[in-house]
């Protein structure tokens, strides 16, 4: 099932009673806890370059995400803020977060001692856009942590020798970013679905729609007018006929009568023949 953030739930009203442990009291709390952490995905302003740091301590001396450890009473974007600040020196708003993964990993080795105890981690995974080029050069590396730094290609984790959670969080972050630009598309579909439907509304209601909707409407008006003015025309000439008398229902009986009298006038001219030649005979 696919999560699109984190929730941070609070029963009660939480007080955070957070003090420094030295090293030798740390080490005892790694050795018995699994500490939670939020790490970010930070992106260049296009989107196609992710920032990353190869860290000098450990737990991992090598190419990482920025961030740390989660304090206590932190959500993990306020956490994911803190760290920010801290490591790369960028104030980032909190709705500029996107939530990428969750995982969990053990490492061997540990920074206090004993340091081959190792530690476990909980992490969350979170991606930033930087806006623009500005925020690019406000990045400052973290000296104390961090010996060198670069942007590197998504594709140039997922295939080179990175550590499998840096390169489950960069897929994660790739699969999320198909999803939201299938989910785009669904809704920019689901608006021309709509707006279309809104054009058909107003066409049923003889309000008009978008511009096409507008051409065709004015070309059958044009074809409505020009059959009103031949109606017209027509409907002149036959008050025009009326005017001359000319009555068509008139015409039409004249015609039958015609008819009537040529076909009475043959079969009269048809019986004075025969009683001609009838007498003829008889003479």
């Amino acid at each position: 099932m696919f999560q699109s953030g984190i929730p941070y739930h609070e029963t009660g009203t939480f007080k955070s009673h957070r003090t420094f442990l030295p090293d030798d009291e740390y080490g005892v709390a790694l050795d018995n806890l699994v500490k939670g952490c939020t790490d970010i995905l930070l992106l260049n302003p296009s989107g196609t370059h992710i920032f990353t740091g190869r860290r000098c301590v450990q737990p991992q001396p090598d190419w990482w995400f920025m961030g740390g450890r989660i304090f206590p009473g932190e959500t993990p974007i306020q956490s994911c803020q803190r760290l920010l600040r801290r490591e790369l020196g960028l104030d980032i708003a909190s709705e500029r977060f996107v939530a990428v993964c969750a995982q969990a990993f053990a490492f061997e080795m540990r920074e206090q001692e004993p340091k081959n105890h190792g530690t476990t981690d909980a992490q969350f995974c979170y991606k930033v856009r930087l806006l623009n080029e500005e925020e690019v050069k406000k990045v400052v590396l973290d000296e104390n942590e961090y010996s060198e730094s670069e942007w590197k290609l998504p594709s140039e984790i997922i295939e080179g020798n990175y550590h499998p959670a840096l390169k489950f969080a960069v897929g994660n972050m790739l699969a999320g970013n198909v999803l939201e630009a299938m989910e785009k598309k669904v809704e920019e579909e689901e608006e021309e679905e709509e707006e279309e439907d809104d054009d058909d509304f107003m066409l049923d209601l003889g309000l008009g729609g978008d511009d096409n909707d507008d051409d065709q409407s004015k070309k059958n008006s044009t074809k409505m007018k020009a059959g009103d003015d031949q109606e017209e025309v027509e409907g002149d000439d036959l008050d025009l006929d009326g005017m001359l008398g000319f009555d068509d229902d008139d015409d039409d009986d004249e015609e039958e009568a015609d008819v009537e009298e040529e076909d009475t006038f043959d079969d009269d001219d048809d019986d004075d023949m025969n009683d001609f030649f009838d007498e003829f005979e008889n003479a």
